[in-house]
């Protein structure tokens, strides 16, 4: 019995501190909209990117602060078409749900990396491939319909955007909620184009 009353004491505790924390937040001057909250974390990405000069795998990183910091992403999956060699492949896919764990990927990179490789859905997501869809002129909604019944995604959202080389990047996701502030279409796909920027291997 006594174990038990300690138990509820420190939870009642814990419980004042995050409401503590919670109406500091909430204070007027300390609110920031969704937006500039978006663009402040997107502003702050290029520099974390060049703290992982030599890994092989910032295309991860890059996803993984996009979907859980930025865009409210319950999971997402990235792939490039490219139609030169008529194929759209996966190359990184988040599931948070997947990836508790691990609290600043920034300061924990090897970590992260781990989680990754034996992340199930990032496994299935690698190794996704299919045609063409922009070299045969085929709709995306098509090949979206069928990644998001592929990685089993509900009510799924698509991006696409060009990149380097005629290739063209490709997002399929699904989101945490509909309680976060939409965000405008172009800065999402200003922050998608930064995976442009991540080696491919």
């Amino acid at each position: 019995m006594v174990a038990v009353k300690k138990k509820v004491e420190y939870v009642e505790i814990k419980e004042e501190v995050v409401v503590e924390e919670k109406e500091l937040l909430m204070k007027p001057e300390n609110i920031m909209s969704s937006h500039d909250y978006v663009i402040d974390r997107l502003r702050q990405l290029p520099r974390k990117m060049l703290l992982l000069h030599g890994l092989g795998n910032v295309n991860e990183f890059v996803l993984h602060e996009l979907a859980k910091n930025c865009f409210n992403l319950k999971k997402a999956a990235y792939f490039i078409d490219n139609p030169d060699f008529n194929c759209v492949k996966g190359v990184a896919g988040v599931s948070h749900a997947e990836l508790n764990d691990v609290d600043d990927i920034w300061a924990q990179p090897e970590m992260f990396t781990q989680q990754m490789m034996q992340s199930p859905f990032n496994q299935h997501v690698r190794s996704f491939s299919c045609k063409s869809s922009k070299k045969h002129s085929e709709p995306y909604e098509k090949i979206a319909e069928t990644i998001a019944q592929e990685l089993g995604l509900n009510a799924y959202n698509f991006y696409c955007w060009n990149m380097k080389h005629d290739n063209h990047g490709f997002l399929v996701c699904e989101k945490n909620d509909d309680t976060q502030e939409k965000l405008n279409d172009d800065v999402v796909i200003d922050g998608l184009c930064l995976l442009g920027f991540c080696p491919i291997h």
